[in-house]
C-alpha cells in the first residue's frame, strides 16, 4: 500500500514572520490611541484644576470686595472727620503768638529745656516719653496726631497749616492699601524729624535717621508730641528758630 506524503511545513515560518511585521503597525496604532487617551485625561485634569482655581478666585473676589469697599468708606469718613476737627482746632487756637510766656519762673524753665544737651550736643528739651508735660499737646498727639503734626509744621515754617493737613490727608489715603499709609507717615515723620534736629543744632544723619524711623514706627504719637513741645516752647520764649519763622510769615503776608 502506498503512503500519502505529509505536507511540508517549510512555509509556516515565513507566514509567522509576515504576521509579526503586521503586528508592528497595530501596536503603534494602539499606543497612539493610548497616548491620546492619556492626553485627554491630562487635559481633563488640567481643566478641572483651572476651573477649581477660577471658582476659588471668584469666591475670594466676592468675599473680599465688600471688605475693600468698607475700608475705602472708612478711610473717606475718617478724612471728613479729620478736616472738621482741623477746622475747629485752627479756629480755637488761632495764629501762633511769639513770646507769649511772661511768667519768669515758667520762662526760665522753658529756656532751660531748650538749652538741654546730650553728650555736649543740643537735644530735645522733652524726652520721648514726657508726653504729659503739656496736657493739650498730649491730648492732640494721641487723639489726632495728623492735626497736631500739621500745627507743628506751621510752627516750624515747613508748611502753612492747611497744606500740612492736606499732606496728612493724602497719607491717610494710603490706608486703603493696608499699611501703606502708616509706612508713608513713618517716612514723612522721620524726614521732618531730621529737620527738627537741624533747626535746634542737634546731631543729624547717620544713626539718628534709624533712631527717628524707629521712634515713628513704635512711638508715633510720642514722637509727634515731643516735636510739638519743642516748637511750642520755642515760640513761648521767642527762640531764634521761632523768630525766624515769624519773620518769614510776616514777610509772606506783606507780599
Amino acid at each position: 500500500s502506498s503512503r500519502v506524503p505529509a505536507p511540508r511545513a517549510s512555509g509556516r515560518p515565513k507566514v509567522q514572520s509576515k504576521m509579526r511585521w503586521l503586528l508592528i503597525p497595530v501596536a503603534a496604532v494602539s499606543g497612539f490611541r493610548n497616548s491620546i487617551r492619556g492626553t485627554k485625561n491630562d487635559v481633563q485634569s488640567l481643566m478641572q484644576e483651572l476651573s477649581g482655581a477660577l471658582s476659588h478666585d471668584v469666591e475670594r473676589f466676592a468675599t473680599e470686595q465688600p471688605a475693600g469697599r468698607t475700608r475705602i468708606v472708612n478711610v473717606l469718613l475718617g478724612l471728613v472727620v479729620l478736616v472738621i476737627v482741623a477746622a475747629a482746632y485752627s479756629a480755637i487756637k488761632g495764629q501762633p503768638r511769639l513770646d507769649h510766656c511772661q511768667a519768669a519762673g515758667r520762662r526760665s524753665s522753658i529756656q532751660a529745656k531748650l538749652d538741654a544737651k546730650n553728650k555736649g550736643r543740643p537735644y530735645f528739651g522733652h524726652s520721648l516719653f514726657s508726653c504729659f508735660d503739656s496736657a493739650g499737646v498730649c491730648l492732640m498727639s494721641f487723639c489726632c496726631a495728623p492735626i497736631r503734626w500739621a500745627d507743628t509744621a506751621r510752627l516750624a515754617g515747613w508748611f502753612p497749616f492747611w497744606v500740612a493737613v492736606a499732606l496728612m490727608c493724602l497719607i491717610q489715603l494710603g490706608n486703603i492699601f493696608g499699611l501703606v499709609g502708616f509706612a508713608l507717615f513713618v517716612g514723612v515723620g522721620a524726614y521732618f524729624r531730621q529737620k527738627v534736629r537741624l533747626d535746634f543744632g542737634m546731631e543729624t544723619g547717620g544713626a539718628t535717621v534709624c533712631v527717628d524711623c524707629l521712634s515713628y514706627t513704635f512711638c508715633p504719637c510720642c514722637s509727634v508730641a515731643q516735636e510739638a513741645q519743642q516748637y511750642e516752647d520755642a515760640w513761648a520764649v521767642a527762640h531764634p528758630v521761632a523768630k525766624q519763622v515769624s519773620a518769614m510769615a510776616r514777610e509772606t503776608v506783606s507780599r
